[in-house]
């Protein structure tokens, strides 16, 4: 597969990756410059920038970047000598140089959406334009969902659904089925899968949420962790049309994504 190519499939997944390139040779070297090798943040590697100690401690390097979410420009030498500055020797007799750059290539944030209903599909068709992956989820036979890009569709029983699903902490999930008792279900099933997510949003009224939380408290007989949880869902920007509501969903995850402090959000303070 072209390189490329793997580096989208790998933001399709949702994963961080490191793209390292070598950007400049002198002298004999195991390498060339334009060579690309693409390391995933599951371990795997494609590509190559010329093998041997080279390549082991290319990989070392963007594992340790990769955890620091930074790029960077490195340099080797195969001299065998005292290394420059910022230049880093390998025991090699070749006698060239090697300059890498190593690109830190974030995820793309995969937002999870349980019930395509009027707010679901208006926040899809708003979520489709920006850098997130979507995963879209509804029990109902009669919903056209193959309008939207870079998403993946799953239909059927949500609790089930759920449990086949591994979720990474920086996703985002947002709960907006047809009815109380579905969303209902669809809350106890991401709590008994022990979500960690970055954000769990109910489209609820303040009541609703409240019976809601109340009643999942009690049938899981112990006290959950409600800190990522937004109940009402949205920032406080006004409307109660479908659009509006989307809107204001979509608004809220900008915002925490992104870290914006001070915004007004309707959601009560569960933590």
């Amino acid at each position: 597969m072209n390189i490329f190519e793997e580096v989208c499939e790998m933001k399709k997944r949702g994963e961080a990756g490191v793209l390292i390139t070598v950007v400049e040779k002198a002298g004999d070297g195991p390498s060339a410059v334009g060579k690309k090798l693409l390391l995933v943040r599951s371990g795997k590697t494609t590509g190559t920038v010329g093998g041997g100690e080279l390549e082991l401690m290319a990989v070392e390097k963007a594992k340790e970047l990769m955890k620091e979410k930074k790029s960077q420009l490195q340099s080797y030498d195969f001299s065998n000598k005292q290394s420059a500055e910022n230049s880093i020797s390998l025991n090699m007799l070749c006698g060239g140089k090697v300059t890498l750059f190593f690109e830190y290539i974030a995820a793309a944030p995969t937002v999870y959406i349980f019930g395509m209903g009027h707010v679901g599909r208006h926040l899809a068709s708003l979520l489709c334009e920006l850098d997130y992956n979507l995963v879209l989820t509804d029990d109902r036979e009669n919903l056209d969902i193959e309008q939207y890009k870079n998403y993946r569709s799953y239909r059927g029983d949500y609790a089930e659904i759920i449990d086949s699903m591994d979720f990474a902490d920086e996703s985002y999930i947002v709960v907006c089925a047809y009815s109380h008792e579905i969303e209902y279900q669809v809350l106890k099933a991401l709590y008994n899968k022990g979500c960690t997510t970055k954000y769990i949003g109910l489209l609820a009224s303040k009541n609703k949420a409240e019976q809601i939380l109340s009643r999942l408290e009690e049938e899981l007989g112990y006290q959950p962790d409600f800190s990522m949880l937004y109940a009402p869902i949205g920032l406080d920007i006004g409307g109660k049309a479908p659009e509006e509501a989307a809107m204001s969903i979509a608004a809220e995850l900008q915002a925490i994504r992104y870290g914006r402090m001070g915004n007004k959000h309707m959601t009560l303070q569960w933590a």
